[in-house]
């Protein structure tokens, strides 16, 4: 990892109400993302936009993230296509020689990549770049959502779509999907729907993934699963280590960076989970 001493300096002078809670940054680890393993090739492209709200007792303030949902033959990979740049970018600034990284514009990046039926039946889930330093990685059944499927329709781009609902890991969700792409897949972890979601959104509009553009690729895009050093662990251990950051951030950071210092410092931060359970 880069920049750990400046790491920890951004931490303690940052004002406080810029901390953001789980998946994004508001320091912005970086990779080297040139080494990876192909693990399948993409035939379809999907373009989502993510908006979330970080702090639930300031609704109002809003953060968005651009994502990709890459579909192959067997495997497909959801990602924050702004933690790749973010990422790329970096590292040519570190190849020339810069002094100081740029931090991310996008503050609302994700560092989370699920990659479904990777391995076979599996879902597998890494952590890249952590804003909790370092790289992660869990692996978990695929899940079965209990979908409730309704009458009601609306068109997103062109596609006529249906109302589904479903309760995952604390949250209710509402998601259209379209038929006439017959693809049993969607945004984050959710799919397993007779059609690729096109919208995905919790009752209370904490989280809303909006499908904003659909590629059938000519040429195929490789799926890549990149060559890090990955802490491997459970979800629910990885969220527990968020809980831990989120509680008090100074002492996660001084623990993380090996520091010996203590004191009485408490600092939490706000804390709105996608996944409640």
């Amino acid at each position: 990892m880069k920049n750990l001493i400046i790491l920890f300096a951004v931490y303690i002078i940052f004002s406080w109400d810029n901390i953001h809670a789980q998946y994004f940054n508001f320091w912005c680890e970086y990779e080297n993302l040139d080494k990876y393993t192909v693990v399948d090739s993409a035939y379809l492209k999907c373009s989502f936009k993510l908006t979330y709200i970080k702090d639930t007792i300031k609704p109002s303030e809003k953060s968005t993230d651009l994502q990709i949902l890459q579909i192959g033959k067997t495997i497909s990979k959801y990602y924050s296509q702004y933690k790749v740049d973010y990422c790329n970018n970096a590292m040519e600034e570190e190849r020339k020689g810069a002094e100081n990284i740029h931090n991310i514009k996008e503050d609302g990046a994700w560092s989370y990549e699920v990659f479904k039926n990777y391995p076979q039946g599996k879902e597998t889930v890494a952590d890249v770049a952590s804003m909790l330093i370092g790289n992660f990685i869990y692996e978990e059944d695929l899940p079965v959502s209990d979908w409730k499927l309704t009458d009601e329709k609306q068109t997103i781009l062109s596609y006529s779509c249906r109302k589904a609902t479903v309760s995952f890991r604390g949250r209710d969700f509402i998601a259209w999907f379209a038929p006439d792409i017959p693809l049993p897949n969607g945004p984050w972890k959710l799919g397993g729907l007779p059609g690729l979601i096109l919208k995905l959104s919790d009752t209370k509009n904490n989280f809303v993934f909006e499908c904003t553009g659909i590629e059938h690729l000519k040429n195929k895009e490789p799926i890549k699963f990149y060559k890090l050093e990955y802490a491997k662990l459970n979800r629910n251990d990885l969220n527990k280590l968020y809980e831990r950051f989120h509680d008090n951030f100074v002492t996660y950071i001084r623990s993380a960076l090996g520091s010996q210092y203590k004191d009485d410092l408490v600092v939490k931060v706000p804390y709105n989970p996608i996944e409640l359970e």
